[in-house]
């Protein structure tokens, strides 16, 4: 498969991170109640969700510690910031093009597998199909899966560490303009800090049915729902909603300070082919989008990644090595420089995530997920152990448990 030293990876699976064993004893001279109270969250906001969702029954006040949102979101930040080497969600297909969620722990936490089991609420009522049903994002420990719900077109925030979710239907949306058919849709999920809010972003791709020449005019329409407010906007007047913009593939998408990010293509002049690739990119705090020149590269092949804390492109796809892009100065387009050059890699179909600077995940000819260690030039294979007999991966994200819920509207238990 590579010139590469090869290893293989197997351990016990353990969920998310490894953790230390923490037990609390009690005795009838030393109540853990007597400890100060800012003593006490440190200690708590220490330990995995799981331990937390079995304390809760301990005391009241520690149950409402648990839900306080002050609370939830120190304990998401303190395991961020110590979960060295977080775990990797990777969306999966099997043969029958049913979608399989995977939860992979790093090699160093064990490097076990686990299938996130999601069937909807605990009356199985919650329904999906492969045709419209996909995974496009995870953030703070919630996966955003679009598709049919309860019977609804929409889409689901879901919990898998509390087991709780939310199924928001989409509105209803404007009819086609005149002489335009709907071409697809795009999604985006983010967290906005300023305003403390979970959003979904809505991209309602249009084409036109007939034109002068064989290059198809698109137009955009945007759609964004806010979590705190349960509603949703459409936003108007964006100077990229008329521009001829087709974005692509799902799977080469990346969120990013606060903002995220999708590839396309431009179409300046009305018979240029859609050969001009950038990057259209959504503000979830500001609501602003912005388009991004990539630098002149002629691989055909690239996906977004975070590398050295900057908006990174990994090029891919001509021959056996990998380009790694990245731009120094967020927005300024003349700051894009080459980084690094990974190869000789043979065998690597495509990349999907850079981790810690230090790592790349693969996949390579054989659907298997591998890690190639970028000071050692090691590749690790990631067991197989646990996965589905046919295992296509599509997409992967960052995965770190998380307290945070949801009120209101549709909310299950699952």
């Amino acid at each position: 498969m590579s010139q590469s030293k090869m290893s293989n990876s197997s351990s016990k699976w353990r969920w998310g991170r490894r953790s230390r064993s923490c037990r609390l004893r009690l005795s009838s001279n030393n109540n853990l109640s007597s400890l100060p109270e800012e003593l006490l969250e440190e200690i708590l906001v220490r330990l995995p969700v799981k331990s937390l969702l079995r304390f809760r029954c301990v005391q009241k006040s520690w149950s409402t510690l648990v839900q306080n949102p002050t609370f939830i979101a120190k304990h998401l930040r303190h395991h961020q910031t110590k979960t060295k080497n977080p775990s990797i969600l990777v969306e999966s297909m099997d043969k029958y093009e049913n979608l399989k969620y995977i939860l992979q722990s790093h090699p160093d936490e064990g490097g076990g597998v686990r299938i996130v089991d999601f069937k909807g609420d605990s009356m199985g009522r919650l329904i999906t199909t492969r045709s419209v049903a996909t995974m496009f994002a995870c953030i703070n420990g919630i996966i955003c899966i679009a598709g049919v719900f309860r019977g609804h077109y929409g889409f689901v925030l879901w919990n898998p560490a509390i087991r709780k979710g939310k199924v928001v239907p989409y509105p209803r949306f404007p009819d086609c303009p005149a002489h335009f058919a709907l071409s697809g849709s795009y999604y985006a999920f983010g967290f906005d800090q300023n305003s403390n809010d979970y959003k979904v972003v809505r991209v309602v791709q249009h084409r036109k049915k007939s034109a002068e020449n064989s290059i198809t005019p698109y137009c955009n329409f945007f759609y964004v729902y806010s979590l705190r407010a349960d509603s949703w906007t459409q936003i108007f007047g964006t100077p990229v909603q008329h521009n001829n913009i087709k974005l692509h593939s799902r799977c080469n998408e990346i969120f990013f300070n606060g903002v995220h990010h999708w590839i396309g293509s431009l179409n300046n002049e009305p018979r240029e082919s859609y050969d001009h690739h950038i990057i259209m990119s959504f503000d979830m705090s500001r609501e602003v989008f912005q388009i991004i020149r990539f630098p002149d590269m002629f691989f055909p092949n690239k996906t977004l990644a975070v590398f050295n804390d900057c908006l990174a492109c990994i090029v891919y796809g001509i021959n056996e090595y990998i380009d790694i892009w990245v731009m120094r100065e967020y927005g300024v387009e003349d700051s894009w420089a080459k980084q690094l050059v990974v190869g000789h890699l043979l065998g690597i179909q495509r990349p999907l995530q850079i981790i810690g600077n230090e790592e790349i995940l693969l996949v390579d000819e054989k659907k298997t997920l591998v890690l190639y260690n970028i000071g050692s030039q090691e590749i690790k294979i990631l067991q197989r152990t646990g996965y589905p007999k046919i295992f296509m991966p599509t997409q992967a994200f960052f995965y770190v448990e998380s307290l945070v819920s949801f009120t209101g509207g549709d909310v299950f238990e699952s």
